[in-house]
């Protein structure tokens, strides 16, 4: 029973990691920068679901790899799992959302 209760935290761990990573790394693309410059709302319809299905998706293959072994390394696996995910996500979401940085003016720095 315990191991069961381990895939279901892992598939919800999931979602709460697509969540934040996605979150976190798709604002500036969200919000864009000056008069929203920069705004891409493709990451609402790509990255969001892939996350969203992905990352529970892996961990909830982990579990399944790693169920026959005692519920500490099954936890140990599933968690590990995530945390590279989100890792992964982030780098992901860092190459994929520009950087929104802005030039000097004509008129000079602003004092």
């Amino acid at each position: 029973m315990k191991k069961d209760g381990i895939g279901c935290l892992a598939v919800l761990g999931g979602f709460g990691v697509a969540l934040v990573v996605w979150g976190l790394g798709a604002t500036p693309a969200l919000t864009g920068g000056f008069e929203g410059e920069g705004r891409d709302f493709g990451v609402v319809w790509l990255e969001l679901p892939a996350m969203l299905l992905g990352i529970p998706a892996l961990a909830l293959g982990a579990w399944a790899l790693f169920r026959r072994r005692s519920p500490a390394v099954l936890a140990l696996v599933v968690l590990a799992t995530l945390l590279a995910e989100g890792w992964v996500g982030s780098l992901w979401l860092e190459v994929r959302v520009p950087e929104i940085g802005y030039e000097q003016g004509a008129a000079g720095p602003v004092a």
